[in-house]
């Protein structure tokens, strides 16, 4: 044990970082990313070492800003203690070879996750090794009820709680305001969350950020939720499966998403927000999450499963993910796909994936099916009632969105005539991205053609929105590496290099 003085830094980390001299640390036996522990008033905090020869000097230890934050004081002395591994370790290793975790093994992972136990290095070998070596569905039960019980639970009594889900990959796929405004139209409860983006041009959060406020407190939630029976709120501001956060956001650096992980992610923030009866979009495709109709039906039963392990009634769209849904890519593109389709109008196929998705809700619920979400749609109700939630979350729902665009753009046209065959989603995503998505609201990519569309020689494919010159620049001059759509045959490149 060592008895030393805090020093303040200037530093953030994802978990608590002390900082020793080589001296003290070598007296104490520890080195760089060891644990140790800390304790100071009463309060102990386990933190990860990393060593020093001038930063800070013998008989001083230097605490990072997350710890600074739990009332230390500058000058307090502390004591600091070696401590022992986190158990859950030893159950990574064992899952690292391919070996069958128990419950309480798994429940002791998700634990030291969500209490901070692990290093970047452990969670990252912990998620590689559920990519490599999958979860069965019995460790997926069993991770998905332990993410539950830690994080914060909704209750709305006997309500009939309704939610969507899509597994992700497809730029824009804006389809959850619309479902969401059709369904709760009926009167069904539709508390829906969403992320924000990480890798793609825009997350429902992003996009509806837009029109309101998305950051509300779990009782702010409820008020919403009391006056129009739905709402459109980050998932991230309100505490839901905490420990998945942590996950997620480990599996970012990684670009891996562990089908397992996937299960156990959704359904566990599906039933603590309450949710009852539930649908789940899977896209698949060439550049899809999911690759082809196999794995999707594959991916679908076990939702089944685990929706009636948690007695919640969920049913799977399996769904085409070769293209972008709906024309714009990035929110302010986004946002007006959406209030095109709900004032009756806009891209066909974000129409009709919108409809098959909430009718599928409203016949889970016994309110109707497909022809009702159609009317609902059609009779402008939808509309009604999207503009009433932005209105309630602090937002504008008239506002003139052609003013939030970016003013700098690029139209790119074809280069030869013939159809369209192949349009790659992750370059369009990388592209609408380098043009400033989603931090710049009104940058992004609107598509002027689709698959299966033949062009001619000089028409218009796609244009590119930037708020910023250089963003722009930058997004033309990947455009002439990646050539993101193809026309007449594989062998013939759309936009040519310019």
């Amino acid at each position: 044990m060592l008895k030393l003085k805090v020093k303040f830094l200037d530093m953030e980390a994802e978990k608590p970082i002390i900082v020793l001299n080589e001296e003290d640390a070598g007296e104490l036996g520890a080195y760089p990313l060891d644990r140790l522990q800390m304790k100071f008033d009463r309060k102990s905090v386990t933190t990860v070492l990393n060593t020093t020869k001038k930063l800070v000097k013998p008989g001083y230890v230097g605490v990072s800003q997350d710890i600074q934050e739990l009332g230390i004081k500058r000058g307090e002395q502390v004591k600091i203690f070696p401590t022992v591994r986190p158990k859950s370790i030893e159950y990574i290793k064992k899952k690292m070879k391919g070996q069958e975790l128990k419950k309480n093994e798994i429940s002791t992972i998700i634990d030291d996750i969500n209490d901070g136990n692990l290093t970047g290095l452990e969670l990252g070998a912990y998620i590689s090794a559920v990519y490599t070596q999958g979860l069965t569905m019995e460790e997926v039960i069993a991770a998905t009820e332990r993410m539950i019980a830690l994080g914060k639970k909704f209750d709305w009594g006997k309500r009939m709680v309704v939610d969507k889900h899509s597994i992700g990959g497809i730029p824009s796929n804006i389809v959850t305001p619309i479902v969401v405004s059709i369904v709760s139209s009926l009167g069904l409860t539709f508390p829906k969350t969403s992320s924000r983006a990480i890798t793609s041009p825009s997350g429902t959060a992003d996009t509806m950020e837009v029109f309101c406020k998305v950051a509300f407190t779990a009782s702010e939630l409820k008020r919403i939720v009391k006056k129009t029976n739905a709402c459109f709120v980050w998932g991230g501001a309100i505490d839901l499966a905490p420990a998945d956060d942590k996950i997620i956001k480990a599996e970012y650096p990684l670009s891996i998403d562990p089908e397992g992980q996937v299960l156990a992610s959704v359904m566990a923030k599906k039933k603590a927000m309450g949710s009852n009866i539930l649908v789940v979009d899977i896209p698949f495709g060439h550049e899809s999450k999911v690759e082809n109709l196999e794995q999707a039906e594959k991916l679908a039963k076990k939702f089944k499963i685990l929706g009636e392990k948690l007695k919640i009634k969920t049913e799977c769209a399996i769904t085409r993910g070769n293209q972008p849904i709906g024309k714009g890519i990035g929110p302010v593109l986004e946002c007006m796909d959406v209030l095109s389709v709900l004032n009756g109008d806009g891209p066909t196929d974000l129409r009709e994936k919108s409809l098959v998705l909430a009718g599928m809700l409203i016949k889970l619920a016994k309110k109707g099916d497909i022809r009702t979400a159609e009317k609902i749609l059609d009779s402008k109700e939808a509309l009604k009632k999207f503009k009433e939630i932005i209105r309630v979350q602090g937002g504008d729902p008239d506002m003139n969105l052609e003013d939030l665009l970016g003013k700098h753009t690029k139209t790119f046209n074809a280069s030869a005539h013939g159809e369209i065959i192949t349009i790659h989603n992750k370059q369009i995503s990388k592209i609408a991205r380098r043009a400033g998505a989603p931090k710049d609201k009104g940058a992004g990519i609107y598509l002027h053609v689709k698959l299966g569309e033949r062009v001619g020689k000089g028409e218009r494919l796609f244009t590119i929105y930037a708020e910023k010159e250089h963003k722009l620049n930058s997004a033309i001059e990947l455009v002439k590496e990646l050539n993101p759509l193809v026309i007449g045959s594989k062998e013939k490149v759309l936009v040519e290099k310019l």
